[in-house]
């Protein structure tokens, strides 16, 4: 049976289920949009499917329910954010305020976040400063569980890129990625939904590619067999910037599999777009950019498909196949919340 639920209710659900898991209003919040931002979009990887889990990482002490998220600016165009092991979601839509507000100023502002767990999709937070006017950057390390090009041990993380760019014309431009082939909780998505994987995405124990996502143990970089260098090469870019800069664990460091980590590192920056031409300026170009993909139809800028996904689910809701509809509701009897039917 096919179901689907509103956006609003959904999130109106997971407050609750995060708040009786121990979540302070502005954590559960936070958690609540970037997962809605993430399940409007088609990115169903990050969307509601992971407030089961994001409950039992409260309830478990693997994630503070009313962290005291800090500041402290350590130059004029950079602040230090510690998330203080809360969900990470809270830290970085404050990290991006911070960089934001640094940026209406400087003209460019970023922040370090430590201390942090698991945020989510990293476009929730890059599409929030688009929508504030700024050209908005992401980038975090992650559990290790994806394999370099050509070998068998993970090394990094999905380790996430993220870059929006605000377009008063249109829709923002919108680039969310995992420098893995796809992103873990894809598979774990794909398990519970009894989906085979694509080919070429996953590896076995002895590293050998899979199709069946039960046998999956970790990820290849994007580009797959052939070209995986690429993506190996951009998880090292997420590493450098999340986890080095950072100070906190690094891939290696974090089990990748439990997706339960604290001590992660994330970095985001905000660029103000009128420092070197007019936001109308900025517009049009981009407007001529994305047009060139209009003008093809089939093809896609990044973000084109998420607005489109979007729109539809605006309209019509979320979503929810049996798998996960019996995981939330379960959820929400464990919370003592009455999920939307």
């Amino acid at each position: 049976m096919s179901r689907s639920a509103p956006a609003g209710g959904l999130a109106a659900f997971a407050n609750a289920v995060l708040a009786s898991a121990g979540a302070s209003e502005a954590s559960a919040e936070a958690a609540s949009w970037a997962m809605l931002h993430a399940s409007l979009h088609g990115v169903d990887s990050h969307g509601i499917r992971l407030l089961p889990w994001y409950a039992d990482c409260l309830r478990n002490g693997i994630a503070k329910g009313n962290p005291n998220v800090t500041v402290e600016h350590r130059r004029r165009a950079a602040a230090l954010v510690n998330a203080d092991d809360g969900l990470g979601h809270i830290a970085m839509y404050r990290a991006m305020d911070e960089a934001c507000a640094l940026a209406r100023d400087c003209g460019i502002g970023m922040a370090s976040v430590i201390n942090s767990t698991h945020f989510g999709a990293a476009g929730a937070y890059t599409l929030a400063a688009a929508d504030a006017g700024f050209i908005g950057f992401v980038a975090s390390n992650s559990g290790a569980f994806v394999v370099p090009h050509g070998g068998s041990k993970p090394i990094h993380g999905t380790s996430p890129l993220s870059l929006s760019a605000p377009n008063p014309g249109g829709d923002p431009f919108l680039l969310d990625m995992a420098t893995s082939s796809i992103p873990w909780n894809k598979v774990l998505r794909f398990r519970t939904e009894g989906l085979e994987l694509p080919p070429g995405v996953a590896v076995d124990t002895s590293g050998a590619f899979v199709t069946d996502p039960n046998h999956a143990v970790a990820l290849a970089p994007v580009g797959g067999a052939d070209f995986g260098y690429k993506g190996a090469a951009l998880a090292g870019m997420a590493e450098v910037l999340g986890g080095i800069l950072s100070g906190m664990r690094l891939s290696a460091d974090q089990d990748g599999l439990a997706l339960g980590d604290t001590k992660v590192g994330h970095f985001v920056m905000a660029i103000d777009p009128t420092l070197f031409m007019t936001m109308e300026a900025f517009g049009a170009r981009l407007e001529a950019y994305l047009g060139n993909f209009r003008s093809q139809p089939g093809t896609y800028a990044a973000g084109g498909p998420e607005w489109e996904r979007r729109r539809i689910r605006e309209r019509d809701g979320i979503p929810l196949p049996d798998g996960l509809y019996a995981e939330l509701r379960l959820a929400g009897e464990r919370a003592g919340v009455s999920f939307p039917d």
